[in-house]
């Protein structure tokens, strides 16, 4: 009985540990990313003004594959929403929706990922050379209050996250090269 209630009291000290780990973790979580392509400003920019472009290449597409999916508003650029449900992921519901476009610079996307506010940023560089661009890619997701614990799991997954975001980032360089030439 007594290793019994040792048990118990270490479980409940490691989850108040959590909390106060936790508490100290920022509540956004960000990530950053980049990219050299070798296109035009003018070949990238279509690919990341339109939400159905952005299934070609962006990391959201592969959380929510199975979801049935809805476009509406603009065709293209600001005021073009998406909207999911169904998916068996992390998010089971959300949208997207361009709130702000600058052709051939940067794109913003709001995205609601199942009740979870995040922006998506997306920057267009031409790089000195003149021979491509680079593509700066930012994404800020709300973390969850108390008890904390989901800013503990994203700061145990932020390598996962890097990695989704540098794969989707080369998905981006390779429809950018393969639309440029």
């Amino acid at each position: 009985m007594k290793w019994l209630l040792r048990g118990i009291f270490a479980i409940f000290l490691m989850f108040g540990a959590m909390i106060i780990v936790g508490y100290f973790i920022p509540e956004t979580q960000r990530v950053e990313r980049s990219i050299e392509v070798d296109a035009y400003p003018e070949d990238v920019f279509p690919f990341i003004n339109n939400l159905q472009a952005y299934s070609q290449w962006s990391p959201l597409y592969a959380q929510i594959a199975d979801a049935q999916i809805i476009y509406g508003g603009a065709e293209e650029g600001i005021g073009q929403t998406m909207a999911w449900q169904g998916s068996e992921g992390n998010y089971p519901f959300g949208s997207q929706e361009i709130i702000q476009s600058q052709a051939g610079e940067f794109v913003q996307v709001k995205v609601n990922l199942s009740g979870r506010d995040a922006t998506a940023t997306h920057a267009i560089l031409p790089l000195a050379n003149g021979d491509g661009v680079t593509v700066l890619t930012k994404s800020e997701i709300a973390l969850g209050g108390f008890p904390y614990l989901d800013r503990v799991r994203s700061k145990l997954r932020q390598g996962w996250f890097d990695d989704q975001f540098d794969q989707s980032l080369m998905r981006l360089k390779t429809v950018s090269e393969n639309y440029a030439g």
